[in-house]
């Protein structure tokens, strides 16, 4: 593909990652900047195929995103990199230069290295090799240019002060919190993505389902991106927006206000009973699970009339700063309490009297403390489940509609889960390296076990963590989706970084 068609890097590219999009005195230069890496990398003459154009593009972009956090030290690579030393013992992921002096506030070789390779992967559908000699080129002329410049750059404090700002308000009240969140979600260069993004497009499209209970376009997009900040897990790391919040609050010594954060607590969309008090003040939710929650009325978006002639709604709530808040929208319900027993059942935490959860405990008992089971065909793990764990015949009923049968299964039990303790994994049982496992191959691990990072339909990622644990899987550590350049310490860092990255909101 010819990289003369690029389209040349606007102001506005670079604003895209800025609180509130806002425009800086710096951004001519620094746009400038993005073009000058643009033209670095066309000079390469590099070939992605048809995703040369928006690889090229979108590294410069980032980049200089990169130099412009950097250069104000406003904190984003900043907490990242704190993030990745408290999570995986490494500043960098997949990158690694003992030899190499690193500091967070100024231009790092391998910091560059993961923003190109980054760059490459959310451009793409494929997951880039990390040593692949292309992303290598564009990391050392990047690297080259940011390293020259990097004194004479214009320190944008406008921008470390108002992400400052942005973290300071959101530590005053719960309005106020959530455009940080909407920030992390989808504008802060390190952490948006285009998954993130077809979240919420997603959450749009259920709520087109119900537009005769939403029926303004703009109250839809408020629920899908109101639900999104506090639902899903996001960014390189897999973490919830408030984790990146509450990064950025420890970089700025707001230590008390990092620790609000993390104590948010989430009550998803569910439905409730209510009772207004009879000063009118607050209002008494009782959720179908058994929750009890008290609301200020003026959380409420209800007038008296209305709230007065339902009983229940069906809403999100969230706790922050010790009181619970109305998240998004709340939708009334008329005569909830004639209904209530009906709507009980159906909350997912109902259990029939009589019944309980299966824990990992009492599965470890019935498996007589085996974490992990190996089957030669779907026939035989059938009769272990019925034998040892009461399974009856149409629990496997699953089985056929997605087509698992005939092949190697293993049941892998969670042992600290108090539900859903008991996974099924097909397909992968030849890549695991267990003296216990009789199927596996090592040729066959050699080219399949690196997709169990990325096919979480297929094991689960408490599975995967497991088998990480005790080195199960080491076939991995040879892919060239790891870094051939790192030492088997790093690469078990980096596989679990790998493992959050493939994953994302289903890790």
């Amino acid at each position: 593909m010819s990289t003369t068609k690029i389209h040349r890097i606007v102001a506005m590219d670079i604003c895209q990652a800025h609180p509130n999009k806002k425009a800086y005195d710096t951004d001519a230069y620094y746009t400038k900047l993005a073009n000058q890496l643009l033209d670095d990398f066309k000079q390469l003459r590099l070939d992605f195929g048809e995703q040369t154009a928006p690889i090229l593009r979108y590294t410069a972009i980032l980049l200089t995103n990169y130099m412009e956090d950097i250069v104000a030290d406003s904190g984003q690579w900043r907490s990242l990199s704190a993030l990745c030393q408290q999570m995986f013992g490494q500043t960098v992921p997949m990158y690694h230069d003992e030899n190499t002096e690193y500091y967070p506030d100024e231009p790092s070789f391998e910091a560059v290295r993961f923003i190109v390779w980054h760059a490459a992967t959310e451009m793409d559908d494929i997951w880039w090799n990390a040593d692949d000699s292309s992303l290598k080129k564009m990391a050392m002329v990047a690297f080259d240019r940011l390293d020259r410049t990097f004194e004479q750059a214009p320190v944008n404090d406008e921008l470390a002060d108002d992400i400052t700002d942005l973290l300071r308000r959101a530590a005053e009240d719960f309005q106020k919190m959530r455009p940080a969140l909407i920030w992390i979600f989808k504008e802060c260069y390190l952490t948006r993505s285009y998954a993130a993004e077809k979240l919420i497009e997603k959450r749009i499209k259920e709520a087109d389902s119900m537009s005769n209970m939403m029926p303004e376009e703009s109250m839809r997009i408020f629920y899908a991106i109101m639900h999104s900040i506090f639902a899903y897990k996001v960014g390189p790391l897999a973490l919830e927006p408030k984790e990146y919040v509450a990064a950025l609050m420890r970089t700025k010594s707001m230590l008390r206000e990092a620790q609000e954060m993390m104590d948010i607590e989430v009550l998803p969309m569910g439905y409730y009973r209510y009772t207004v008090e009879d000063n009118g003040q607050w209002i008494q939710m009782l959720r179908t699970n058994g929750k009890k929650i008290q609301v200020a009325r003026d959380e409420i978006t209800l007038d008296d009339v209305n709230l007065r002639q339902h009983d229940g709604c069906c809403a999100i709530f969230v706790k922050y700063l010790g009181t619970w808040h109305l998240n998004g929208i709340m939708i009334p319900v008329k005569d909830m309490t004639s209904h209530w027993d009906e709507f009980v059942k159906d909350d997912p935490d109902y259990q029939a009297e009589g019944k309980r959860d299966v824990t990992g405990e009492m599965l470890l008992k019935q498996s007589s403390g085996k974490e992990i089971l190996y089957f030669k065909d779907t026939e035989e793990m059938k009769d272990y489940l019925m034998k040892n764990m009461r399974y009856r015949h149409e629990h496997f009923d699953f089985l056929k509609e997605q087509d698992l049968t005939g092949k190697h299964p293993l049941l892998f039990i969670d042992k600290n889960a108090k539900k859903f303790a008991l996974h099924f994994s097909f397909g992968f049982t030849p890549c695991i390296a267990d003296p216990a496992n009789p199927y596996y191959d090592a040729a066959i691990a050699h080219k399949e076990a690196i997709e169990m990072f990325w096919n979480d339909k297929s094991i689960s990622t408490e599975a995967i963590l497991w088998l990480l644990e005790r080195n199960y899987i080491p076939d991995i550590y040879d892919d060239t989706l790891l870094s051939q350049e790192s030492s088997p310490e790093e690469k078990q860092a980096d596989a679990r970084f790998l493992l959050r990255y493939m994953r994302r909101e289903n890790y």
